[in-house]
């Protein structure tokens, strides 16, 4: 999404989002939802943020890609593991480009870091 736009929770910012994005951000929010049963979904600064104790999981579009962001740093072996699946890379999160399918073993490896 180029700016951010007022949204009331996940599924409005997902059908706000680029149709290209769209299928991504629903992948994402389904296998946090389904590998964090007991994080509470909010919205904050107008993105989706899941809260899990005193962690969290984040997503957002944007015009190229789609970053899936966690509290915790990523550790050496996942950072590894999303660069052979051909994401890029922080220290906190991955980007999924928007012409590639959502590598689920890297997802549910991030996510296992805030567990």
């Amino acid at each position: 999404m180029p700016s951010r736009i007022p949204v009331t929770d996940t599924a409005d910012y997902i059908s706000k989002a680029a149709p290209a994005a769209q299928p991504i951000l629903s992948t994402l929010a389904q296998l946090i939802t389904t590998e964090l049963p007991t994080a509470t979904p909010k919205i904050k600064w107008n993105l989706p943020f899941y809260d899990l104790d005193k962690k969290y999981v984040s997503i957002a579009a944007y015009k190229a890609h789609v970053s899936l962001s966690i509290s915790a740093d990523l550790t050496p072996d996942v950072l590894a593991q999303a660069k052979e699946a051909g994401l890029t890379t922080g220290q906190k999160r991955v980007n999924i480009p928007l012409d590639q399918a959502v590598p689920t073993d890297v997802v549910k490896a991030v996510l296992a870091l805030i567990k």
